[in-house]
């Protein structure tokens, strides 16, 4: 059930994404008829831009929805207060990435390893919340985008990572605390370069955990549909 709180916060995120997106991106959606108007939803979607997935998110999505974000390319600490003020705010869980943190330019970190996994417990616990209360949850599996002024370990262009097994673990445990299903949509996206930027993000058909018999048959298959649904090479054909 969404209050009034939520949706003056989600109307205020969306002002401010659409500033952010003025005449710098122009977002075209397809598949909206697969999210589900009521209810918790997990969207897995793939990563490609720091900043207009998120906006391209905000353009499209009807439902409020809260997003995993990392918090490790924070480097000082009003910074790190402003971000977690506004990630508390929102209800986004907030993670941090243990390789980017040993590879941050050999400066100080704000983070130790200790706070791995203590943020990762607090967005586990968070993150199932959320969806026990019927929200919709997006999650970055890859974990990093294409680009990224701070640090990516991608390499080309159209380069994908394999996801994560986070967003499994989410689902089941918001599930035993449901006993009932939580849909999964994949989401692809892409961009045409210019100005603006053009993004394409496709949503698919719902899945469900009980429809695979491991982890990793369900991680795989997402991988592949999300790429499926990105499209790479759509634009090369045409």
């Amino acid at each position: 059930m969404i209050d009034l709180t939520e949706t003056i916060i989600d109307k205020a995120m969306r002002l401010i994404a659409r500033g952010l997106a003025a005449n710098r991106l122009k977002t075209v959606a397809s598949g909206l008829e697969n999210i589900p108007a009521h209810g918790p939803v997990l969207i897995v979607v793939r990563h490609y831009h720091h900043l207009y997935d998120g906006l391209a998110l905000f353009a499209v999505l009807p439902r409020p929805f809260h997003i995993v974000v990392t918090m490790d390319w924070v480097q000082t600490k009003p910074t790190k207060i402003f971000m977690e003020s506004i990630n508390r705010w929102a209800r986004w869980p907030m993670v941090l990435r243990g390789d980017a943190l040993r590879i941050a330019d050999n400066k100080q970190s704000l983070f130790s390893e200790r706070d791995v996994m203590r943020y990762k417990r607090r967005a586990l616990r968070q993150s199932i919340e959320l969806l026990v209360e019927g929200r919709v949850l997006v999650i970055f599996a890859e974990g990093y985008p294409n680009i990224d002024p701070v640090h990516t370990p991608k390499t080309e262009p159209d380069e994908f990572l394999p996801f994560k097994a986070g967003f499994v673990n989410i689902a089941s445990a918001a599930e035993r605390r449901l006993r009932g299903k939580v849909p999964i949509i994949p989401a692809g996206l892409r961009y045409n370069e210019g100005k603006p930027w053009i993004g394409h993000i496709a949503f698919g058909e719902a899945i469900y955990r009980d429809e695979f018999s491991t982890k990793l048959e369900l991680i795989m298959f997402l991988e592949r549909k999300v790429k499926d649904l990105s499209c790479i090479t759509c634009d090369k054909k045409s």
